[in-house]
């Protein structure tokens, strides 16, 4: 196979100036001053010394380097579909050629591998760099490493939901009965006394929240210690929420007078614990998924936001206009319509206000169709980022993963 250039065509050359490309078995002629187009690249680097070779073989992609060398005649950077983008990268590195020169008709196939393999690697962590991860972070981080990690896994997954149905449970009145409380309170200048209703903590429900909460205790201690980048660490929304939830422990302790006077907050911090069902979304690659996809939206869900502030305010004026003339309309001022207007954009509903008027009806028909475009609208973006992002997981744990024992000794790169 060959692929060279017409030398009979165009101004005439020296001779000496031709040089001959074998890439992967193909056979590429052209000038030396062709391959001095792209400076600084392997190519011209190779030919700008003061004896070139005139013929130089490559162990690289052949049909890759079409595209490049077609580069270096045109000055046009093009990317064929049918390979991957991760090869594309690799080779354009080896050649010494940015990334930054493709083509625009080329580049949102080219970035869209690229964004795959950054999406990918946020996901599973198996694809990020695992020399300055320590064995036992990986235990506590990674559930698919390992049988001793998915042990772990399911370890944590049954302590948080032995924890959630110990919090709810404790609230059952046949389980734990209300018990009533005498308080003096002030009011003005004179004293009253007044009934509390309140649960005390069953023993067996607090004992079985001090397990699960050493539990998570330990295990948020050792991930702490073990893992690579403690500021990292700290800016993950779900260990946010997990710190959040152990604080409810030293409220658990909490009994008595002492229980009693801060008994309102005690309830908030202890609903805390709910957000403990979070800690699900780390083992399960579903939850992850929509996580990430949703992320992913994040633009076209901002804008949905603002479409419907921008609507609302349109469409509640119109409304209280409309019904202006009516006197027994449930439109009084344009703030209680701009309610009206928001409920309609958003297809609830309560009926609780509603148009008397002809023109009144119209806008709020008008109203309900445009709520129903903004809310549709987003909608193919993110199911098209999640089956991207679901595609991609699947593939990854379906893959078995390569051992360079399994490589063949007697393959060989040969380069230049």
């Amino acid at each position: 196979m060959s692929s060279a250039e017409d030398f009979s065509k165009g101004p005439s050359k020296d001779i000496s100036d031709k040089i001959v490309l074998i890439v992967g078995g193909v056979i590429h002629e052209t000038y030396k001053s062709t391959l001095m187009t792209v400076p600084g690249s392997r190519l011209a680097k190779l030919v700008d010394i003061e004896t070139p070779p005139k013929e130089v073989c490559f162990d690289r992609h052949p049909e890759i380097f079409t595209h490049i060398l077609h580069y270096y005649r045109s000055g046009k950077l093009h990317c064929p579909t049918n390979l991957c983008g991760v090869l594309l990268e690799e080779e354009f590195d080896f050649w010494g050629i940015s990334v930054a020169d493709v083509e625009p008709c080329c580049w949102v196939a080219f970035q869209k591998h690229r964004d795959a393999m950054e999406s990918l690697a946020q996901i599973d962590p198996s694809v990020m760099d695992q020399r300055n991860r320590s064995k036992l972070w990986v235990l506590f981080d990674d559930p698919l490493s390992s049988v001793t990690a998915k042990v772990i896994a399911v370890t944590s997954l049954l302590f948080i939901l032995l924890s959630i149905i110990a919090f709810t449970l404790n609230t059952n009145e046949h389980i734990n009965p209300e018990i009533l409380h005498n308080q003096t309170l002030a009011h003005n200048t004179s004293w009253t006394e007044e009934m509390i209703h309140y649960r005390k903590n069953s023993r067996v429900f607090g004992a079985i929240e001090l397990v699960c909460s050493i539990w998570f205790i330990l295990e948020f201690l050792i991930r702490v210690i073990c893992c690579p980048s403690k500021c990292r660490f700290f800016m993950n929304l779900l260990n946010i929420v997990d710190l959040l939830a152990l604080f409810t422990i030293f409220f658990h302790l909490c009994s008595g007078e002492l229980c009693i006077k801060v008994l309102g907050f005690l309830h908030v911090m202890r609903c805390i614990r709910l957000l403990r069902v979070f800690k699900l979304m780390q083992h399960v690659y579903g939850v992850k998924v929509l996580i990430h996809t949703l992320h992913a939206s994040a633009a076209a869900l901002c804008a949905v936001p603002v479409a419907l502030f921008c609507c609302t305010i349109i469409f509640g004026t119109m409304i209280y206009y409309t019904e202006l003339d009516e006197y027994h309309g449930y439109f009084q001022d344009i703030p209680s319509s701009f309610w009206f207007a928001a409920v309609t954009l958003t297809t609830v509903g309560y009926g609780d206000m509603l148009p008397i008027s002809v023109p009144g009806r119209f806008v709020a028909a008008l109203c309900a169709t445009v709520g129903v475009f903004i809310i549709v609208l987003p909608v193919p973006i993110i199911v098209n980022n999640f089956i991207m992002f679901y595609s991609l997981v699947k593939a990854k744990t379906a893959i078995p993963k390569m051992k360079s024992s399994n490589v063949d000794p007697s393959y060989s790169r040969i380069s230049a």
